[in-house]
């Protein structure tokens, strides 16, 4: 709430606000009845009033002495005469008059500055509310305040309204808003102000009712009339007078809405809210209905409709915005949606018993009908268990196990009712440990009690609404308080909590459940109009989501994700409680308008009139949701501790995990081609992509296309597997064990759970159970207790009973499966532990399960990453090369590059593509092209990190170099149009020669060198890299000392970069690996073979590379499966296909031992071609091929054998004629791949294998 002192110290306000600085005199006895300093109680005597008040002087008040009073009087009997004493001097009814109009006294207006100072002085000052209850004792709002508001408004005829007039109902008006300032009363609240509180509120809920029911509630139109003036003058004309009268227009209305009774409590009776209404004060009348009615009478609702249309143009000031949502805010609470949608269905007055019922504590907020509905439901209830008349006699049932080892009596005729009934009749019995209650500490924001509405209401918020939307008034103010919080959020002097601090908590909850309950709004009308067939009237707000685009941008997106991040990370659950209201409703929205099918319209897309608005923005919040792993990650970890806290928190934040995965299943889902035409023709429009940035930019080299081609496909499909694995990969993140047991703890409040909040819990569980297949994972007996109850209290014609019933078999099929292999399964006692041996282990029943991969990759296929996060997979890092003579003109460094790099293929499609976006840069206009980047696609990211002569190229035209995959290349600010112009000339020029052939080639060869660093520069480039991250710059003496200059101080940045993530990476996939213990027996040979191998590859990885120590992408070993080991099934651990897993009964130790002689002949036979190959001095035509095929088959008649045949074929295949390298490249392929797979077929083909020792020599060959 904002503080009352934010607008009474504006100096403008002078004239009729008296200042607050009263101070107590020295001879007070008690601080809190320090009287003004002026020491004015009373007005002087004029002989119409029946008292004379004193006057004070310095030392305060001289109180009359009476005879036997006491020597110290009571301090607030004493503050209660002084504040009597000013409301009798305020004026009176005149009862002389024939209309008995009310009679202001002659100091009325210092009377009521007199009264404020005093609630400043006593109440503020001490937090005390003496000054507010003196003030409800002389009933000076209900008397005085209201009625000289009201008569001043219509003054009677022949009177003539003063300055000093308006003075005084401005002064009305202050005092007003003090004495209707909202009072909190929590179960925080201290005893000794409880009872006063308490009673404040009780008195100000008098006051909410006597403005609304005095004259149909003209106070309203009299308080409103006294800003008219402020609003017709210009803004900038406008004076801080004028914004402060606003001010507090906004602030009594706020105060009305805000005043509601004291919820009933239960406790003990000192404490009770028993009378939290006054005596004559009916609920109905202060309620929400009554309130809407009275606003709409004296025109409160179009105010507020004003105020939000003016507030980014006419008014600037932040407080009208925070106060107009906080009024939307309060005017939506607790109302339902579908009352004001259109045709609408009224709620059932009997819901059925898988809907939500409130426990009997809170029946007391419940409408007639829906205390109705509870009553027969009640009754029903109690007729199915009713004791009959012959059943009262005793009934008694024995009950016996499977061994008649004991014995159970049952007694009651409600135990024969069913098999449920008997059995929740004997655990009643039973004493059980009391679970651990829930805390809450999740509500403090969200706790508005239901709030009926009848059709006059309904219809009149629904038409304010409507007109709010329509005219752009909730636009306008969603993005003025937007930008204002925007600003607060990115303020550096915020603190660790950011915003959470910088913005009362009550108004930055009000501006999200305000934005939360508009989405639903939009969301459930539009299903509405759609279902009925029908359109709104042309005067009307559209179906469309157009009237809250401003909710769904860019600014109030990445808004919400900080206010929930900074909520989370503070551990304040009750912002975080709001944070996730809204987030679901934006969900919600957008996954809406996501699924939704195009028109045809759409996919024509002829001009941009034919764009959807509201697709580009839902694709634009659910792509950027997709790729921010910081915020999964978060919104990961909320659901483990969601059962901690309240029901309703618990319940948003299920919902939030299934829309989620909903969502991301849709654009997992997406038709790629589709979308990539779609961005297409956006991009010929010239349309920003919004939120659409990320994923256009990992897609810009398909979108940048002209027309579709066939090698799209193979692009397309690629991106269609990557989104489904990275879906998958982000739902085992969320069927983490603690997330599990959140899910269970919500389904156990099934009482209380509505049909389709029941079959959002079940659908989490089949997702994992079914559909996931980690059956495991759901093998506990807490979740099964939960499937027996759920089945018996469903009703057997409900939906979701089916769904339980097919559950249960289901589960219950794979259930014995895994009780045949553990007759003893003590796991389903207690939660599963994430173990990756321990999975396997319960999946299949082996104690060995790819141990290598617990250390390798912990999470499975969660660890698989976006090539845009930091921890993203890096390929081969490039050797910095430099030519020998860099005197060399353009043209010429261009020629030797493209002659180098034009002998790979794939380097020649970059260099064309190359080409195409230098000629887009240069169409760039220079006050655009501050940060211009080349737009790659994840192949040529990495062709450019690993390619030496292209990264040369593209540093000799001007761009910078990216060190990592995710690093932009960008162009430098110094490079001019006409450069990259003839950059293009040449390079088109360079390629068309060295495709046709250039003849002399020597001016070509031995053009470079390599670039190297020392020890010192390297370690600058790591200091400036740290200082950069800091946000300071780095050392430029330094710099000049180590003689580098702009173009290497980037390099030794980015080599910098690169090596702090090869370091992380060498110590996360070899650490482990240099310390295995070699000592273990149930490694074979080919294991350690394996090793070794593996062990000089890495050794001679670091030392071509140096420094940049990198790893490719197959340079992460992939483990080999054991003998007399089973598969573990993949799902359980990564996101590939399920694959069959075999029982431990079929699957027996191999007998594959190695044959000694046929080795031995084997290598003798080795030993003989060697000596041929030595005594021909080798082969190096077909001529010599053949007459060495022909002495090798001499050989051979000398022995036979499978392995001396298999080793010909294979000494006949490695004799090659001219090919170039990347040709035998692709030649040894099938020789690793055959002598690795190889090992995974059965038995009766091992004498067919290559030898271990043959196979490490080919596997060693292949890397070098």
């Amino acid at each position: 709430m904002s503080s009352p002192d934010a607008y009474a110290d504006d100096a403008e306000l002078a004239d009729f606000i008296v200042d607050d600085d009263a101070t107590g005199p020295e001879g007070s006895r008690d601080p809190r009845l320090a009287p003004p300093p002026s020491g004015r109680f009373a007005p002087e005597n004029n002989g119409t009033l029946p008292f004379t008040a004193p006057h004070g002087g310095s030392d305060g008040p001289a109180l009359p002495g009476l005879p036997g009073a006491p020597a110290t009087p009571d301090p607030r009997r004493l503050l209660r005469a002084h504040i009597s004493i000013l409301v009798s001097a305020l004026g009176g009814p005149d009862h002389s008059a024939q209309n008995g109009a009310y009679k202001l006294g002659h100091d009325a207006l210092a009377c009521l500055k007199d009264l404020k100072r005093w609630l400043r002085a006593v109440d503020e000052k001490n937090g005390t509310a003496d000054v507010a209850l003196a003030c409800a004792d002389c009933d000076l709002v209900r008397n005085d305040l209201v009625v000289i508001l009201c008569q001043g408004d219509r003054p009677h005829k022949g009177t003539v309204r003063l300055r000093a007039a308006e003075k005084i109902l401005l002064a009305c008006l202050e005092l007003l808003v003090l004495l209707t300032w909202p009072t909190d009363v929590t179960r925080d609240t201290p005893m000794a102000d409880y009872t006063a509180r308490t009673s404040v509120r009780r008195a100000q809920v008098a006051y909410k009712h006597h403005v609304l029911t005095y004259r149909q509630g003209r106070t309203l139109k009299a308080v409103l009339r006294l800003g008219l003036g402020a609003l017709r003058v210009p803004k900038a004309e406008r004076e801080p007078r004028d914004l402060a009268i606003l001010r507090l227009i906004l602030y009594f209305i706020r105060n009305m809405l805000y005043i509601e009774p004291l919820p009933a409590t239960r406790g003990p009776q000192t404490v009770g809210n028993a009378s939290a209404l006054p005596a004559g004060v009916g609920a109905d009348e202060i309620a929400l209905p009554a309130v809407v009615q009275a606003f709409e009478r004296n025109n409160v609702l179009l105010f507020l409709n004003s105020i939000a249309h003016s507030v980014l143009r006419d008014i600037s000031d932040e407080t009208f915005g925070l106060l107009a949502m906080e009024c939307l805010c309060l005017l939506t609470r607790g109302v339902r949606v579908a009352d004001l949608t259109p045709f609408a269905a009224p709620a059932p007055a009997v819901p059925n018993c898988a809907e939500a019922v409130p426990p009997a504590s809170a029946v007391a907020g419940m409408d007639l009908s829906a205390l109705l509905g509870e009553e027969l439901r009640r009754q029903k209830h109690a007729r199915n268990a009713m004791l009959t008349r012959h059943g009262r006699f005793g009934t008694l049932l024995s009950l016996r196990n499977l061994g008649n080892a004991s014995y159970f009596a049952v007694s009651g005729q409600k135990a024969l009712a069913s098999t449920y009934d008997t059995l929740e009749k004997l655990d009643s019995a039973k004493s059980w440990h009391r679970p651990s209650a829930f805390r809450y500490d999740s509500n403090a924001y969200v706790r508005s009690p239901p709030a009926p509405l009848g059709a006059a209401a309904a219809a009149l918020l629904a038409r304010f609404v409507g007109q709010l939307l329509a005219s752009g008034s909730f636009n306008n103010l969603l993005t003025f308080v937007g930008r204002h919080l925007t600003n607060l959020a990115n303020d550096r002097d915020a603190g660790r909590r950011g915003i959470l601090d910088a913005v009362d908590p009550m108004e930055l909850s009000s501006y999200f459940l305000t934005m939360a309950w508009f989405f639903r709004f939009k969301r459930e009308r539009t299903q509405a109009f759609a279902a009925a067939h029908t359109q709104p009237a042309p005067d009307e707000d559209g179906v469309d989501y157009g009237s809250v685009g401003a909710a769904l941008s860019e600014t109030n997106f990445i808004l919400l994700i900080s206010y929930l991040r900074l909520a989370f990370e503070a551990k304040d659950h009750d912002s975080l409680h709001v944070a996730m209201l809204c987030f679901r409703e934006m969900l919600l929205l957008s996954n809406s308008v996501f699924t939704k099918k195009r028109t045809q319209q759409e996919l024509d897309l002829v001009s941009a009139d034919d764009i959807d608005e509201d697709r580009e923005l839902a694709e634009g919040i659910i792509r950027k949701l997709f790729s921010q792993k910081q915020f999964l990650d978060m919104c990961v970890n909320i659901p483990k501790t969601a059962a901690k806290h309240s029901p309703e928190y618990l319940g948003v934040v299920v919902s939030v995990v299934h829309i989620l995965l909903k969502s991301f299943e849709a654009l997992a889902n997406e038709d790629v081609h589709l979308f990539i035409k779609t961005r297409r023709k956006m991009r010929k429009m010239e349309r920003p992509p919004g939120l659409n940035h990320e994923m256009d930019q990992q897609h810009w080299d398909l979108i940048d296309r002209g027309s579709d081609e066939e090698e799209d496909q193979d692009q397309i499909r690629y991106i269609t597997q990557e989104r489904k694995l990275d879906l998958r990969s982000i739902e085992v993140k969320f069927f983490h064990p603690e997330t599990v047991s959140t899910h269970i703890e919500y389904l156990s409040k099934y009482e209380d759970l509505t049909s389709e909040e029941i079959k959002r819990g079940l659908s989490f569980f089949h997702r994992l159970f079914v559909v996931r297949k980690d059956y495991s994972a759901l093998y506990r007996m807490d979740f099964m207790l939960i499937l027996y109850k759920l089945q018996a209290y469903l009703p057997r014609s409900s939906s979701n009973s089916r769904h339980v019933n097919d559950f249960i078999v289901y589960f219950m099929k794979k259930f014995k499966v895994a009780l045949d292999r553990f007759p003893t399964a003590i796991e389903v006692l207690f939660p599963r532990l994430e173990n990756l041996e321990l999975k396997g282990f319960l999946n299949t029943g082996d104690l060995q399960v790819l141990e290598k991969l617990s250390k390798t990759n912990p999470g499975g296929a969660a660890n698989k990453n976006s090539y845009f996060d930091e921890d993203a997979v890096q390929p081969r890092a490039a050797p910095l090369v430099q030519f020998n003579d860099e005197s060399l003109s353009l043209d010429e460094k261009i020629g030797i590059l493209v002659y180098h790099l034009s002998k790979r293929k794939n380097t020649t499609a970059f260099m064309k593509y190359f080409a195409t976006e230098m000629l887009r840069i240069s169409e760039i206009t220079p006050g655009q092209r501050e940060t211009v980047t080349l737009r790659l696609n994840l192949a040529k990211r990495r062709l450019l990190i690993s390619d030496p002569h292209l990264r040369l190229l593209l540093e000799t035209i001007g761009f910078g170099l990216p060190y990592l995959q995710n690093d932009e290349t960008t162009l430098h600010e110094s490079v001019t149009a006409e450069l990259l112009k003839d950059a293009v000339e040449s390079l088109n020029k360079w390629l068309s020669l060295h495709e046709g052939g250039v003849g002399d080639i020597e001016p070509f060869l031995d053009q470079f060198q390599r670039m190297f660093f020392s020890k010192e520069q390297l370690d600058f480039g790591a200091q400036s890299l740290a200082d950069l991250r800091a946000g300071k710059s780095f050392d430029d003496a330094k710099a000049a000392e180590l003689e580098l200059d702009e173009r290497h101080i980037h390099k030794v940045i980015g080599l910098a970069k690169r090596r702090e993530y090869d370091e992380n990476v060498s110590s996360r996939f070899y650490e482990d690996d240099e310390f295995e213990d070699q000592s273990s027996n149930s490694a074979s040979d080919d294991e350690e073979v394996q090793k070794n191998v593996r062990k000089r590859k890495r050794s001679r990885r670091q030392i071509d590379s140096g420094h940049e120590m990198s790893l490719p992408d197959d340079d992460v070993p992939s483990l080999r499966r054991r003998k007399g080991e089973r598969s573990v099934p993949r799902e359980v651990f990564s996101d590939d296909e399920v694959a069959a897993t075999k029982s431990a009964e079929l699957v027996h130790d191999s007998d594959d031992d190695s044959d000694e002689e046929r080795n031995t002949a084997f290598f003798e036979k080795e030993e003989k071609l060697r000596q041929l190959i030595s005594l021909t001095g080798g082969i190096s035509s077909k001529e010599q091929l053949s007459l060495f095929k022909e002495s090798w088959t001499t050989i051979l008649k000398s022995g036979s054998g499978d392995r001396v045949n298999e080793a010909m074929k294979m000494a006949s295949s490695l004799f090659v004629e001219d090919l170039d390298d990347e040709e035998l490249s692709l030649t040894r392929k099938p020789f690793q791949t055959r002598s690795r797979n190889k090992k995974l077929q059965s038995d009766d083909e091992n004498e067919n294998h290559v030898p271990r020792k043959r196979r490490a020599i080919i596997d060693d060959d292949d890397d070098e």
